[in-house]
This record gives C-alpha cells, sequence and structure tokens, in this order.
C-alpha cells in the first residue's frame, strides 16, 4: 500500500507573503477582475469576504492593473515549469493531481516548483 503525502499548497512562507499577494492580485486580473467564473449573476456583485494569511494579505477584492503588468512580465520571463506551476495555482486553479500529471511530476515537486517560482520572481525584484 503506497503512502500518500498530502500538501497543503495554500500556506505560503512569511517571505513569500508579499509576492504571494502580488500574484493573487495577477490571477484576479487575468480572469478579468473580481468576479468569479461560474457565479450566479446575483451573487456577482456581491462582495467577497475578505481573506487573511497570516497577519500580512487581506483581500480587498480591487484589482491594480499597473502591478498586474509587471508581474505578468515577469512570470512570463520564468522557466516553462515554474511558469505553469504559478499559473496553476493563482489563475486557472485545478485539482493537484490534474496539475501533478500535466507538469509530470509529484506533489511535492509541484509544491517545490511554486515556491521556486516565487522566490525566483522575488530574486528578478518583480
Amino acid at each position: 500500500m503506497s503512502k500518500r503525502t498530502y500538501i497543503d499548497f495554500n500556506i505560503v512562507p512569511p517571505q513569500h507573503r508579499g509576492i504571494d499577494a502580488r500574484l493573487h492580485n495577477w490571477g484576479r486580473w487575468c480572469n478579468g477582475g473580481r468576479g468569479v467564473a461560474g457565479t450566479s449573476p446575483m451573487f456577482r456583485l456581491v462582495p467577497p469576504p475578505p481573506k487573511q494569511r497570516g497577519d500580512v494579505w487581506e483581500d480587498n477584492g480591487r484589482v491594480d492593473g499597473a502591478d498586474a503588468t509587471v508581474v505578468a512580465k515577469g512570470v512570463a520571463a520564468l522557466p516553462e515549469p515554474h511558469r505553469a506551476a504559478l499559473n496553476w495555482l493563482y489563475v486557472r486553479p485545478c485539482p493537484p493531481a490534474r496539475a501533478c500529471k500535466m507538469l509530470a511530476t509529484n506533489m511535492q515537486g509541484l509544491a517545490q516548483l511554486l515556491s521556486d517560482g516565487r522566490q525566483m520572481l522575488i530574486n528578478r525584484g518583480v
């Protein structure tokens, strides 16, 4: 019987929280703002509840388009696996198992691609 390792992809290390908030902004920008695809039209204008990670990130529903374009250029310059992993988490989420299959990696490898991608953006001054 194989032992599965479960990884919580919502846990972000403290040193990555700033870029994580910017990547969330980029993801909302890529999806056309704060509306969520598949949401009933009746509820699209209802402001989302604030989300908080630690004491740093709070989602106010606004999209900073200027910052999102800077992040988009930075993500586009990353190696393909890192770019695809960040795109999976922030723009087009699907089950992690499907993302692992698309990237030909396992859960730990996917988590490492995300962490390395965030760190590369920080190192490149994005």
